[in-house]
């Protein structure tokens, strides 16, 4: 599938917003009074940071809303929102106002899984064998030697691209389906067992396994086991049709509303929480905290598990734990757990050396994509070389996202121009691509025309097609800025498949053997 176009190549912008304190809370007992740190400093950095994420949201005022979470010494220094919510409804953002962190959940669920671990609720060495039993796994794959920690640590040598994508995108599946598809997991040719590949299948699997053999969901676990102890009431892994707090951001590209928003079957172990800052506020003191059951999990999790050489922009990445990634920076070791999906970026990390720990989200895929990175940076060199020092470096470094932007924007836009330009290349009226195709692991692509055009869906998934560059071809977004080819097997006039998603898609056939029709179209 095609990388977000408007994330991997460049990105930044800002908002407008409010503000609110936090008490930072690291257990169950209610809020942790911290001792004073040195206030002037701090309220010296607060004063610098708003005036750098202000200047920030008036170069970029493309991206809808910014949240920040900043901690010194266990003490809140910076928690604020800016911008909107929701544009189209006049919502703002507040402090209260959860944020989808995508990939950042992982952090969670690997400290709730360390926690247990040293209870001994559960134990991290379990195999996949030992929690799935009566599972038969391929033979390829090592399932005498696969760990829970294997999972949570991505070296497991897996792959199931397939099981992701229901869980993360069309939420098309039911538990058969998950069954069946974990007993189908395939062993990853690239990357043996033993070796790092970040993904999400790895947490998909092992919050399956631990449901099997717990019988609890990691929602349960997440909120029972950390987010209840440490009050984090904004903070959502499900109940999003139905809850009566705060909105979530909705998400956008470059103020751009899209469609694509997370319910609860999208919700998954391996990306499925939102949010707020005065939650993510207790969270960072949680990291910096010495003492305690939750703050000893917290550790563990952070701990390196598997090694690697990487890097994502001016983060080195060496280690990777339970959700986090460790890795140098300057002269001491910085932790973090970053995420991105559709309209939605998160940035958090810790620095524990210097007792800062830095939480940013945005609802902008845009833009807003770097800044998140570039107001943690702010934070760290303010505290660690001065407010001079940090002044310059984000005015070089904003300077600098500026020009690359704006080249983006520019290749975006001839992209769209180009795509725009091009001739339909179907072969058959429109009717006669209508129906239901099937395929026993991605699930089923519904096509309907509309005119001229295709309506393809997945599950929550839909889109308008576009003209594809080969004959029988359709190109389509059904995830918003990741554009998929659709190419149609025509045989004697009729179509008769898609290939899409590295898979073929046949009919689908009903119980009386008969290819199932489309729905009409209204």
């Amino acid at each position: 599938m095609v990388r977000n176009e408007w994330v991997w190549a460049v990105l930044a912008s800002i908002a407008v917003g409010s503000a609110c304190p936090v008490a930072a809370q690291t257990g169950d007992a209610g809020p942790v009074v911290a001792a004073p740190g040195p206030a002037t400093q701090d309220q010296a950095f607060a004063a610098d940071f708003e005036r750098f994420l202000d200047q920030a949201m008036a170069r970029f005022p493309s991206m809808p809303a910014i949240s920040v979470a900043i901690v010194h010494r266990g003490v809140p220094v910076f928690v604020k929102t800016k911008g909107r919510a929701d544009i189209e409804a006049g919502i703002a953002a507040t402090p209260d106002t959860p944020f989808y962190i995508a990939s950042s959940t992982k952090s969670f669920v690997g400290t709730a899984f360390a926690l247990l671990d040293a209870r001994g609720t559960i134990d991290l060495d379990w195999t996949m064998r030992e929690l799935a039993p009566d599972v038969v796994f391929a033979p390829q794959i090592a399932a005498d030697k696969i760990t829970l920690r294997d999972l949570l640590a991505h070296r497991h040598g897996l792959v199931g691209d397939a099981m992701a994508f229901r869980l993360a995108y069309s939420g098309d599946y039911d538990a058969a389906t998950l069954s069946r598809l974990l007993a189908q997991i395939k062993a990853d040719p690239e990357t043996p067992f033993g070796t790092f590949r970040y993904g999400n299948i790895g947490y998909n699997i092992a919050a399956l396994l631990i449901e099997r053999r717990t019988g609890r969901r990691w929602q349960d676990i997440v909120q029972n086991e950390l987010l209840a102890p440490l009050a984090m009431t904004e903070t959502l892994t499900e109940g999003l049709a139905h809850r009566s707090g705060p909105p979530v951001a909705a998400p956008y590209r470059s103020a751009e509303r899209l469609y694509l928003v997370k319910d609860d079957r999208t919700m998954h172990a391996a990306g499925g929480m939102y949010a707020s800052a005065n939650d993510m506020a207790r969270w960072l003191a949680l990291q910096l905290a010495d003492e305690g059951e939750l703050a000893q999990a917290a550790a563990a999790a952070r701990a390196p598990v598997a090694t690697l050489d990487a890097s994502f922009g001016p983060f080195r990445r060496t280690g990777y734990g339970l959700g986090w990634y460790s890795g140098a920076y300057e002269d001491t070791t910085l932790y973090h757990a970053f995420g991105s999906f559709v309209g939605a970026r998160a940035h958090v990390s810790v620095l524990p050396a210097a007792g800062l720990g830095v939480a940013v989200a945005t609802n902008d895929e845009g833009a807003g994509f770097r800044i998140v990175d570039l107001a943690a940076l702010y934070a760290y060199d303010w505290y660690r070389h001065g407010a001079a020092h940090a002044d310059t470096k984000a005015a070089e470094q904003m300077d600098a996202f500026a020009g690359q932007w704006a080249k983006q924007v520019e290749k975006v836009a001839a992209q769209r121009a180009e795509r725009a330009a091009r001739v339909s290349q179907l072969t058959l009226p429109p009717a006669a691509y209508a129906g239901y195709y099937c395929n026993a692991d991605f699930g089923t692509i519904s096509v309907t025309p509309q005119g001229a055009q295709l309506d393809l869906a997945m599950g929550r998934l839909h889109a308008r097609s576009e003209p594809g560059p080969a004959p029988d071809t359709v190109r389509a977004e059904l995830i918003p800025g990741q554009g998929e080819e659709y190419r149609f097997i025509v045989t004697g006039g009729v179509a008769t498949a898609i290939d899409a998603f590295g898979s073929r898609f046949a009919p689908c056939i009903d119980s009386a053997q008969q290819a199932i029709p489309p729905t009409a179209i209204p």
